[in-house]
């Protein structure tokens, strides 16, 4: 009888559980800001340090601090990927690419999270340039697009974001960075999380880097961050960190080929699990013995 019953249904629309799923992704977005799992932080190296990393300046600076970019002396472009708590619906993608100017550095961006019935997608265009020897600064305009799969169509609305790292020598930097200053919302009863990290970055010796960091979510607590980075052999680099509010546990390594940097890193969200991650970036016409990306500003 049961057999026969589910033979003659017809079969049931999608749409509810895709809007369910759109309406959790909403819901816990927000939440993964707290926790420290924003889509403003693409990057296998910033996963690996615990997402402390608003005063590192490297190639991913276009996604996690823009006044970064300042420092860019060659072409850059960078690709990650990772799939969010290993569920097929949360996968998360990013591209980047960065071209220095006559006066300062421009940069892409694009980030896609979700699936093929429903997705967010972020485009970004940055600027960033040296104020003075010690200090840059950097900013970006983002387009944020939802697509619900059906009758219920997508939404796009504007956001803006910017940072600035203060560098008194060659081994300390202080980054400070906003995200959706202006509150922008993408629907009536959604805003966009406003992020403010504050962060540190100390080079101590040439093997060991430390990290630290606080981030308020104007909607959420604070989350304190830390990371460490070891490179006991040159190109080599071992990393961990660590976040609050849930806590966030992060390890991570990463390997340079010449002008070729890979990033592998692993985190675990004390509720929803663990996340894999993966970056690729390449610097044109970079010195294979050190990439400009891993260098602190030069005074």
């Amino acid at each position: 009888m049961i057999k026969e019953k589910i033979t003659h249904n017809k079969p049931r629309s999608r749409v509810p559980a895709i809007l369910a799923m759109a309406s959790l992704i909403l819901m816990v977005s927000p939440y993964l800001a707290s926790a420290d799992l924003p889509e403003e932080k693409a990057g296998a190296r910033s996963a690996g340090l615990g997402y402390s990393t608003a005063a590192i300046i490297d190639g991913w600076s276009l996604f996690h601090n823009q006044a970064g970019v300042a420092y860019l002396e060659n072409p850059w472009v960078g690709v990650h990927h990772e799939n969010r708590f290993i569920s097929p619906d949360l996968n998360f993608s990013a591209l980047g690419a960065m071209l220095p100017v006559r006066v300062g550095t421009l940069g892409l961006s694009i980030k896609r999270l979700g699936f093929s019935q429903f997705s967010q997608t972020k485009l970004g265009l940055a600027y960033g340039m040296k104020l003075a020897p010690t200090l840059s600064a950097g900013v970006q305009l983002n387009a944020h697009h939802i697509f619900v799969a059906g009758e219920y169509g997508s939404t796009m609305v504007l956001s803006a974001e910017g940072g600035l790292i203060y560098s008194p020598n060659d081994n300390l930097n202080v980054g400070f960075h906003v995200v959706n200053p202006t509150r922008s919302k993408l629907l009536d009863d959604q805003r966009i999380p406003t992020l403010l990290n504050l962060g540190l970055s100390y080079q101590i010796g040439d093997m060991v880097m430390v990290t630290s960091g606080v981030e308020k979510n104007l909607d959420a607590d604070f989350s304190f961050k830390a990371g460490v980075e070891f490179e006991p052999i040159n190109s080599l680099y071992f990393r961990m960190g660590m976040a609050s509010n849930p806590s966030l546990l992060t390890f991570g390594v990463g390997y340079q080929i010449s002008s070729i940097q890979i990033d592998l890193a692993f985190s675990r969200h004390e509720i929803l699990g663990y996340t894999p991650h993966f970056s690729l970036s390449y610097v044109f016409g970079a010195k294979a013995s050190r990439l400009p990306e891993t260098e602190t500003p030069q005074q």
